[in-house]
């Protein structure tokens, strides 16, 4: 950007001086042109430098007329060239004094091709002055690269140069660095990326997935709205996150240079801590995946990269199509992971397994469930860990809670939610009670297949409905006198009182054995 005062100074040296409308010298030229007509050509553009002879014009008053016309258009400054009048007339001078209109007196000697040179050559000057300092801030981004140091130090350089906020958004929108200027907030910076997710979320997800920068308009409590450029930053395949910067006054070529700079430098950053952060959360995974098949007393809290102690449950994911295993993965960590730095999710055993450090809420999942029919998610107890068997406890919470989803046709089934099969899918692996269910049931089930009958079911039905006959003839679609003949048959053969609670209990729970043995080795 050429500044009148700049041009001024150069013009000094062939004794073309300033000599009205000094209050704006900072006012940017930004082309040269001659007008020797008094037609307002519609070639005028703002920001000239315009070198006129006024040869043409019949009087004073015409010039005047003609020099508010072009301020109001938003030339930058008149070069009042002395070849037809010797003197700048006074009234041009006072008017543009009063209304701060830089005016140039260029002597009769001097042709206006010189003038053009002269502008070329400080505009040279200049890109090649913006060029090497451009080159330098480069030198400085692969510097900060390779000392490893932190985003904010990339964004600072990139925010002094363009004077305006420059802030980095990780792949869930949480700030991860940022430069502002002196009179901003940090609380001021976080308002400013919540009005950008809430005005323009789609248009920001849209970077990510197409892998192109976008601009957006945010509507903002202050009189002006502010334009920003939103930009994806990759590595390889990687998504890493957004750069989100203001672009109210900084457009131009080299900002655009040190905006693409800064990109690149960026995703080099930010590949080389996702590299590590990759290693760590891989050795976590690892060290889970142990826990997860019994070898948690050799492990420590403090072994992990994240923090176990944040952690609140565990859940699996179970799917229909196993090769869609993937981008479920990806459609969960964006809906349900709310801290990467303590929480995990990845594949194991063809499942989804989360480790998260915040509570699942039932609406919240069950929202997810009604756009993928095809899952099942098993959700562990929500607690607070203390030791790595904890972990393992909550794994196979989470097991349970996914196998009892498939029993019982169930999409989400959550750990605390469950009845009395927490107890009966665990206690049948005990030695002492491997054939529980058959004890109890053994009678009746081996009647059924001599006499081709249905005395476990009805008992299963009266038991489930509380000794309610007319729910039990309904369920089983018979009539009542029939429920109860069978009842007095299962009396004769198994020798119990159903209506003591005790035998009940036990009874519920063998049948929820039975039923899970019918079942469960098609799900293991």
């Amino acid at each position: 950007m050429i500044t009148v005062n700049e041009f001024a100074d150069v013009l000094e040296g062939d004794n073309i001086l300033l000599v009205g409308g000094k209050q704006s010298i900072n006012k940017e030229i930004a082309y040269l042109t001659s007008m020797e007509l008094t037609e307002k050509t519609s070639r005028m553009k703002e920001k000239g430098f315009v070198m006129t002879t006024f040869h043409a014009f019949k009087d004073v008053d015409q010039i005047i007329s003609h020099l508010e016309w072009m301020q109001e258009i938003g030339i930058s400054a008149i070069g009042f060239h002395t070849a037809a009048l010797k003197t700048i007339p006074r009234e041009v001078i006072d008017y543009s004094n009063t209304h701060s209109f830089p005016l140039f007196e260029i002597p009769q000697e001097v042709p206006y091709y010189s003038i053009h040179e002269k502008y070329n050559q400080l505009v040279n000057k200049k890109e090649n002055e913006q060029a090497s300092k451009i080159h330098r801030l480069n030198e400085k981004l692969m510097e900060i690269v390779l000392l490893e140091k932190d985003l904010n130090s990339i964004v600072k350089v990139i925010g002094e140069y363009i004077n305006n906020v420059v802030c980095v958004l990780d792949p869930y929108f949480d700030l991860i660095a940022y430069w502002k200027t002196k009179e901003q907030t940090r609380d001021e910076i976080k308002h400013l990326i919540n009005l950008i997710i809430n005005q323009h979320k789609e248009n920001v997800l849209k970077v990510r997935f197409t892998n192109r920068e976008t601009n957006i308009t945010v509507k903002r409590d202050s009189p002006s709205d502010q334009n920003f450029k939103v930009a994806p930053l990759f590595s390889k395949m990687n998504f890493l996150g957004y750069l989100i910067i203001c672009q109210n006054g900084t457009a131009n070529k080299f900002s655009e240079e040190v905006i693409k700079n800064g990109i690149r430098a960026l995703s080099l950053a930010a590949y080389n801590k996702n590299t590590l952060l990759h290693y760590q959360k891989s050795k976590d995974t690892e060290m889970l995946e142990s826990i997860f098949q019994g070898e948690a007393d050799d492990k420590n809290l403090s072994d992990f990269y994240m923090d176990l102690k944040k952690v609140r449950c565990i859940f699996q994911v179970q799917s229909s199509t196993p090769e869609t295993l993937q981008s479920k993965l990806q459609m969960l960590s964006e809906s349900l992971i709310e801290n990467e730095t303590n929480s995990r999710l990845w594949i194991y055993n063809r499942k989804i397994v989360g480790v998260i450090d915040s509570i699942l809420e039932r609406e919240r999942v069950a929202t997810i469930l009604t756009d993928y029919p095809g899952i099942r998610i098993g959700v562990s107890a929500i607690d607070k860990v203390n030791h790595c068997s904890k972990i393992k406890a909550m794994y196979d919470q989470s097991s349970m809670g996914l196998l009892h989803g498939h029993l019982h046709d169930v999409q989400l089934v959550f750990w605390d939610e469950m009845g009395i099969e927490k107890i009966a899918y665990n206690l049948q692996s005990h030695h002492l009670f491997q054939n529980f269910d058959e004890e109890l049931l053994g009678p009746l089930i081996a009647y059924d297949l001599e006499k081709n009958a249905s005395l476990t079911e009805t008992l299963y039905t009266y038991l489930k409905h509380f000794f309610n006959l007319q729910k039990s003839s309904g369920e089983l679609f018979v009539h009542p006198n029939t429920v109860k003949y069978r009842l007095q048959k299962i009396t004769e053969l198994m020798h119990v009182d159903i209506q003591n609670p005790s035998h009940y209990s036990m009874l519920i729970m063998a049948f929820s054995i039975y039923r899970f043995k019918q079942k469960a080795d098609r799900f293991q």
